[in-house]
């Protein structure tokens, strides 16, 4: 494994981590991660041992945010068009992984887990642009978006679950 592919699978690590710190505390049937994979990143387990795969994706902006970031400069909140445009890069994500899935194992259902490392938007910023998030074609059970929301704290819904004109 190379030095790029490395850092890959440990940012899919971390993400993994902390969906599953976020998801136990809410919901009733906790998953345990029994190993990472490719096609999908992950085999997840519930306590009746029922299997299901995670697809991780990382998000940025743009290639000029992730330079900007890596930069440490100044970085001032983008008005209400280039969110449009943010919100566009995680609906075309969304449709690229389904076309990925599709080429996938189906032995078990998958879920999409998106991890938004932008410094420019937010939890907030997403959900207030929620009725132009695209419905998914189906391909997976649940769609989460990971995000900070301009603190330390990671934040996690289910993008299925947001409502507005956009996703149901």
């Amino acid at each position: 494994m190379n030095k790029y592919e490395e850092e890959k699978k440990a940012l899919e690590q971390a993400a993994i981590d902390i969906f599953l710190e976020l998801y136990n505390v809410n919901n009733p049937i906790a998953l345990r991660m029994v190993r990472q994979q490719e096609k999908p990143d992950a085999l997840l387990e519930d306590a009746n041992n029922e299997q299901i795969g995670l697809e991780v994706t990382h998000l940025f902006y743009d290639m000029e945010e992730a330079r900007r970031m890596m930069s440490r400069s100044e970085l001032t909140k983008p008005g209400a068009e280039v969110l449009d445009n943010f919100i566009k890069v995680i609906n075309n994500r969304i449709a690229s992984k389904e076309q990925k899935l599709q080429d996938y194992s189906h032995d078990y259902p998958c879920m999409l887990l998106i991890r938004n490392v932008s410094l420019l938007f937010g939890m907030s910023d997403v959900l207030s642009f929620k009725h132009k998030l695209v419905p998914p074609s189906g391909w997976f059970t649940q769609v989460w978006l990971l995000s900070r929301d301009f603190t330390p704290d990671w934040l996690l819904i289910n993008l299925y679950d947001v409502g507005g004109g956009g996703m149901k």
